[in-house]
């Protein structure tokens, strides 16, 4: 009996073992011009490949599909659809009522919140960021805005982003260009992220175990939990 516990628990082990340090690939190209964007994506997780297709599944569910229904279900459908989606229309009105009465927050909470946690927060953005392997990556874009100061506003965001990207990833090329005489938005990306989740660990524990997020966290649950009451009553 003891050998039996102790396979499971070397097997529970090992299958954990394997999640966290076994590799996930994701491949993806994305095409797009304006409204119109065309994706795929391919996980790879060992010997398993999974392609995410919004295509595809459209033809999936095409094929699917049976339209040989009467009009008379079809008409009940319709209107069961639209009581249904009342209904739960109104219930969602209402909590997000209640919810905002409760977890309201008044703008100098606002800052004081940002200020806390500013530097957490920024710190835990650049540790994902590190923790994702990028073998290859494409990135071209060309992007236009009505307004020209606008899209020289974003020219200079996206040059900052293009140098901390090419110093954080040697092997992620970006070309963004912007046009300041028609307003378009065109962009083609492919490439492959690997991903191994036992990177993510300290990463998230330094965030959650951060004084600032600790206090915050007190802080926030104390005022909700003071406010539910005094709405309560």
């Amino acid at each position: 009996m003891l050998s039996i516990l102790t396979v499971i628990l070397l097997l529970i082990v090992f299958l954990v073992l394997l999640v966290l340090f076994a590799a996930i690939d994701i491949a993806f190209d994305v095409k797009g011009s304006d409204a119109s964007i065309e994706h795929s994506v391919i996980v790879h997780w060992l010997l398993f490949s999974k392609n995410v297709s919004p295509g595809l599944e459209k033809e999936a569910g095409d094929e699917n599909s049976d339209g040989d229904f009467p009009e008379e279900f079809k008409d009940a459908e319709k209107v069961v659809t639209e009581k249904v989606k009342e209904h739960f229309q109104e219930s969602d009105k209402q909590e997000k009522g209640d919810r905002k009465k409760s977890i309201d927050m008044s703008y100098s909470e606002i800052i004081q919140a940002f200020r806390q946690l500013k530097v957490p927060v920024i710190r835990f953005v650049k540790g994902v960021v590190r923790a994702i392997k990028i073998p290859y990556a494409r990135i071209n874009a060309v992007y236009g805005f009505p307004d020209p100061s606008y899209t020289g506003i974003v020219c200079g965001y996206s040059h900052a982003l293009m140098a901390y990207m090419g110093c954080n990833f040697e092997n992620l090329k970006m070309s963004l260009e912007p046009d300041f005489v028609d307003s378009r938005i065109e962009f083609d990306m492919s490439g492959k992220f690997r991903i191994r989740l036992y990177r993510f660990i300290p990463v998230i524990l330094m965030f959650v175990l951060n004084r600032n997020v600790l206090r915050f966290s007190w802080n926030f649950l104390i005022k909700k939990k003071s406010r539910k009451s005094s709405v309560n009553l």
